[in-house]
């Protein structure tokens, strides 16, 4: 799909954000670096997909399906996270810092190294006993978005099981319960002016002012991140994968429908607010204004991406055109507003990894990736320690090594650009 002159500045551009972030010690220098640049640092978790070695495992990995060095570094970084889960144990499924996220790498890497696979069956049995003893609340106003979302809640922990080849009775009944949980957020509420029940309320807000400040009522996530958008890929990924629970088909029409319903549109096409406000008595609010934000994780992208999810997975037709017309309206937007940050979760490598997933679906797409990694390859600076720097807000800039939101996702989308088969890893980004 790109030509070879696009392709080879990626792949030695990778390379090189390789050789800067270094072996398995050197990466926590940059992350303590890291963490003193930024405002909100998040932290490094060795064994975690977001923020630790597993993210550099993978990384390592695809550099050596690329031709980029070998496979045994990946191997080192990963035995890394297994080995610090003694210091730094799992206590979270979830799929972008907890077992979930660890699961897929070492999945991964099976398939390069079949002697990780007893440890993956493993980790599969500690995963479904998690899942088991993990009080998802059935509680209306009582729920959080880490208790249901793609980042660290059932939806991202059921993809990843909905995605495992063989699985046990374990982990198919912990996908089973989880599907089950899904579900339920999906039916109408019972609670007076309780519009969804997977309404956030101010008490499960993050510590930021401008929730209370947007939303003093509670609101209805919208983002693929921590939102609804998730919820209906991963019921949808299940679905396909043979998984079948009363009510599932009708809880994955019922989300993908209030998703449609929320959507505005502007000069370039449909587009989705972050989320939707409520009013005291319970009642959805419009949205404010009608700016997209250019991202993977919150607006028109991820929602599209989602929907596109939910419509390969069922085989919706029509839903694949509604999903590709969102996004190719945001191709249009790119042409208006750059992003701020190279990286995955909130900037260019994020848009370009949803326009490769795009790319057999959409003409524009297709058309655009070039473009875009283009684009992307000249946010790489030689003065900053690895290449890509995230920008946290304009003019403050971090040095940071992790996947989501550091080096390690941009070469990570940059080895995506230049493969011959769609990466596992898009997985943990799309769902499916």
């Amino acid at each position: 799909m790109l030509p070879t002159e696009t392709i080879a500045p990626a792949l030695e551009l990778a390379d090189r954000v390789i050789q800067r972030i270094g072996t398995t010690g050197d990466v926590l220098r940059h992350a303590e670096r890291a963490a003193g640049q930024a405002t909100y640092p998040a932290g490094w978790f060795r064994p975690g997909l977001s923020y630790g070695h597993a993210g550099l495992a993978l990384l390592r990995l695809e550099a050596a399906r690329a031709g980029i060095g070998e496979a045994e570094a990946a191997y080192d970084f990963l035995r890394e996270a297994v080995a610090s889960t003694g210091s730094e144990p799992l206590e979270s499924a979830g799929l972008f810092g907890g077992t979930a996220g660890l699961a897929l790498v070492m999945a991964e890497c099976a398939r390069e190294e079949p002697r990780f696979g007893p440890s993956l069956d493993r980790l599969h049995d500690q995963l479904a006993r998690q899942v088991r003893g993990t009080p998802w609340p059935r509680v209306e106003r009582g729920i959080a978005d880490e208790h249901y979302d793609l980042i660290s809640g059932a939806a991202g922990i059921l993809a990843y099981l909905a995605s495992v080849e063989r699985p046990g009775a374990e982990v198919r009944g912990a996908a089973e319960e989880l599907a089950d949980y899904l579900i339920w957020l999906s039916r109408p509420a019972d609670g007076a002016g309780t519009p969804r029940r997977w309404l956030l309320t101010p008490d499960f807000y993050p510590p930021l002012d401008s929730y209370h400040e947007l939303y003093p009522h509670g609101y209805l996530n919208l983002g693929l991140s921590h939102g609804v958008p998730g919820m209906a890929a991963a019921l949808a990924a299940a679905w396909r994968a043979g998984i079948r629970r009363p009510g599932m088909e009708a809880g994955i029409e019922a989300l993908t429908s209030w998703i449609r319903g929320a959507h505005r549109r502007d000069e370039h096409g449909p587009l989705w607010p972050d989320g939707i406000a409520i009013d005291s008595g319970g009642a959805e609010l419009p949205a404010r204004d009608h700016c997209d934000q250019i991202a993977w994780c919150y607006g028109t992208a991820g929602v599209s991406a989602s929907l596109l999810t939910v419509a390969t997975c069922t085989d919706d037709a029509e839903l694949r055109g509604a999903a590709v017309e969102a996004f190719e309206a945001v191709l249009r937007r790119t042409r208006k507003t750059a992003c701020l940050s190279p990286t995955l979760c909130h900037g260019h490598a994020g848009i370009l990894l949803l326009c490769l997933e795009f790319a057999d679906v959409s003409e524009h797409a297709r058309a655009m990736a070039p473009v875009l990694l283009d684009e992307l390859i000249a946010y790489a600076d030689p003065a900053r320690p690895l290449l890509f720097a995230d920008q946290e807000r304009a003019g403050v800039f971090v040095d940071d090594p992790s996947l989501l939101t550091g080096a390690t996702g941009v070469a990570l989308v940059l080895l995506a650009a230049a493969a011959e088969r769609r990466p596992g890893w898009f997985l943990a980004f799309t769902a499916r």
